[in-house]
């Protein structure tokens, strides 16, 4: 996952936020693919009915992925009424909730959406009212959206089933809000409040249905930052994009900082491991609900994380540094350390900073000066042959990837591409950063 400072402020102030306030990355192989858990959960516990706790048989497991079948097929059509037929009818609430869901999915264009129930393994069930039957498998939900997803993202889902005379119904749905847990799900915006929807070409944006005035600021403001960012690295733009503004989801962590202080972060979106290794059907940029105003108002708020968006085929090979100091580059495109001042207090703070490159291990000890540490060293290297020999550089650490050490082959990739020591570019990232003035 990926982080973008807050926002920005006029001329010399600038820096004393961009580099004393950021966020922390992550990048996207850090988010699992998920369609099982990898261990099962150790002892299962229904709810006890009457006659003790139920036990599910196929005749039952049948009847729920039926069940699930035409739930999915509700979706992907947009009948928001043959979706709620699959709800447990006594339950009011649990209907309104549904409602919200069933009307969200409408909005987006689901190509395809799939539920995965695992058979083996039953966790505790959701309070549902009553004595009837009920038990809660293991799931996982696949949707696709049209375009924005080259295939269906999996979802850990909390779905408990309820037996009233003859049927099976819905009888509780929850979410994860953190990611603690091996039923937290990578992204699932749909489901929690209503949303507004908007589809620009391949790109897909959702906001609060309360916040839907922003909605075609936000989708033409990306849109041009897409365009500026794709000019700077001298790549295609590209746009199958899931820019999720809303307050649905995960309560994601927006980077090291507290969630006030950071705007958006981006990850990629994979599919089931049943399938395939890991393998990343999409991105995504969450934005801080709070900060929608802020991200239309300040222009450039977002290259910083569409930086990672296009050079998503590198997230993983190259070194944190490098990754975070190009996305920092292209944010305060062009850098030039002399017009920028940070406080006394910051800038002995970075000039006492280890003269080393940060190792993605310590990366997230000290955001605050390892950001502009390699944001600098990356200013410098593109002094020595621009974005043509940055994209080079990270063409070569992905060629000679061998495992998740990459700062390990930092000394030979940096004379192979540049014929630099690692000592000289840290030392051209440190005459930078002390051009600012303090």
């Amino acid at each position: 996952m990926t982080g973008t400072r807050r926002g920005r402020v006029p001329a010399v102030a600038a820096l004393v936020c961009a580099l004393a306030v950021v966020a922390g990355c992550t990048a996207p192989s850090d988010r699992a693919a998920v369609a099982r858990p990898a261990a099962t959960p150790a002892a299962t516990e229904t709810p006890e009915g009457e006659d003790g706790p139920f036990e599910p048989t196929d005749v039952d497991f049948n009847a729920i992925e039926g069940l699930l079948g035409d739930r999915a097929d509700a979706a992907i059509k947009g009948d928001v009424q043959a979706f709620l037929a699959t709800v447990d009818p006594q339950q009011p609430k649990l209907i309104a909730q549904q409602r919200v869901l069933a009307t969200n999915l409408a909005r987006l264009d689901v190509a395809k959406m799939a539920y995965v129930v695992d058979r083996t393994s039953l966790v505790v069930a959701g309070p549902v009212p009553g004595k009837a039957p009920r038990f809660r498998p293991l799931m996982v939900e696949h949707v696709q959206l049209a375009g924005t997803m080259s295939g269906p993202v999996a979802n850990p889902v909390q779905m408990t089933f309820v037996r009233r005379g003859d049927r099976w119904f819905v009888g509780a749905e929850n979410q994860r809000k953190t990611q603690d847990s091996y039923e937290s799900p990578q992204e699932r915006p749909w489901f929690g409040g209503p949303i507004s929807v908007a589809r620009s070409g391949r790109m897909t944006v959702l906001v609060d249905r309360d916040a839907t005035e922003t909605l075609a600021g936000l989708v033409d403001s990306v849109g041009d930052d897409i365009a500026y960012t794709a000019d700077v690295l001298d790549v295609e733009p590209a746009r199958d994009l899931l820019v999720d503004a809303t307050s649905n989801g995960l309560a994601v962590d927006f980077s090291a900082l507290v969630k006030e202080e950071a705007a958006a972060v981006s990850f990629g979106l994979f599919g089931p491991t049943s399938t395939s290794s890991a393998a990343r059907v999409g991105s995504a940029i969450k934005i801080n609900p709070d900060l929608v105003e802020e991200a239309l108002d300040q222009e450039g708020l977002m290259r910083h994380e569409l930086t990672h968006f296009l050079f998503r085929d590198f997230n993983g090979t190259a070194p944190k540094w490098l990754s975070e100091g190009i996305a920092g580059y292209v944010e305060y495109y062009p850098s030039d350390f002399s017009r920028l001042e940070v406080a006394d207090e910051f800038y002995d703070q970075l000039m006492a900073a280890d003269r080393r490159l940060p190792i993605i291990g310590l990366f997230d000890t000290d955001p605050a000066v390892n950001y502009p540490v390699s944001q600098a060293a990356v200013a410098w290297l593109a002094q020595r042959g621009g974005v043509a020999r940055l994209k080079e550089l990270m063409r070569a650490y992905r060629k000679a990837y061998e495992d998740v050490n990459v700062d390990a082959l930092t000394p030979k990739v940096l004379r192979r591409v540049y014929d630099v020591r690692e000592r000289a570019v840290v030392a051209g990232a440190f005459e930078l950063l002390a051009q600012l003035h303090h």
